[in-house]
């Protein structure tokens, strides 16, 4: 049954990414106007994602009145991307490496996204001018500061400083986000982290018959001049704290943690 689980969804999804790679295309063509067009068309790739993965979202927080600025998130892996580009009208800024990966390195050239390059100083100034650039015209970007995926057990890793750069003292609002995936009935993560390959990583979640995400937004968080480090440890601190109550309301249910109220599920 799995088995047959995992060639319907990659038969739904191999036809979906070519006709919404074509339409995307065309769509990104153009300046700043193309952009963020393809940022409310992420949306409808992602919401189409996750709705042939079976992914079943819980959104607790209200976060229909952020039209702009940094959506700060922790890391699980890929099914973040998807989790998120359903919820908002995004722009990614993912790291360089995966632009070289088959397929979907170009796929997702198409978003035009940001590509990060932590090796390269060089690239720096411009990676800040395009974050400050893309917040400039109200299209929300999304990072994980942690600059690599984990599987949580260990709280979230220290954020990478360089993304709150575009935020300090220039008054753009953070979102943080708590994003968590309840274990898969056969007790497995759902992170994909570490020496996890990635075609074995999908080939296991295609095989799930229904996945849960909760995703937290928290209360939205202002620069108030602070230089980048200062915010990124703040910002850091306030995000780790609650994980810790989530996570082990998670293991615990009898938690007594008050938490953000739920507002929406998908």
């Amino acid at each position: 049954m799995a088995f047959l689980r995992r060639l319907y969804k990659m038969l739904l999804i191999i036809l979906w990414l070519p006709i919404i790679g074509i339409v995307a295309f065309f769509v990104c063509l153009g300046g700043w106007g193309s952009i963020k067009r393809i940022s409310y068309f992420s949306r409808i790739w992602g919401y189409v994602i996750v709705k042939i993965l079976n992914v079943k979202i819980k959104v607790i927080g209200d976060y229909s009145s952020f039209k702009g600025g940094l959506i700060v998130s922790n890391h699980m892996g890929y099914l973040d991307v998807v989790v998120h580009a359903s919820m908002f009208p995004i722009r990614f800024a993912p790291n360089v490496g995966i632009r070289s990966w088959p397929f979907l390195g170009w796929y997702l050239s198409i978003s035009r996204p940001i590509w990060i390059d932590r090796a390269s100083r060089q690239q720096s100034k411009k990676l800040l001018q395009d974050f400050k650039d893309t917040m400039d015209h109200h299209i929300p970007l999304i990072v994980y500061p942690e600059g690599t995926s984990t599987s949580g057990d260990d709280g979230i890793l220290p954020f990478k400083s360089t993304s709150f750069e575009a935020v300090s003292g220039n008054g753009y609002p953070i979102l943080p986000l708590i994003t968590v995936y309840k274990k898969a009935p056969d007790g497995s993560n759902l992170s994909w982290h570490g020496k996890l390959t990635l075609l074995s990583h999908v080939w296991r979640i295609l095989g799930h018959k229904e996945m849960h995400a909760e995703v937290y937004v928290m209360d939205v968080i202002h620069a108030e001049g602070r230089d980048r480090k200062d915010l990124s440890k703040s910002v850091h601190q306030k995000m780790e704290e609650l994980y810790w109550k989530l996570y082990d309301k998670r293991d615990n249910n009898n938690s007594q943690q008050k938490l953000p109220e739920e507002k929406a599920t998908t």
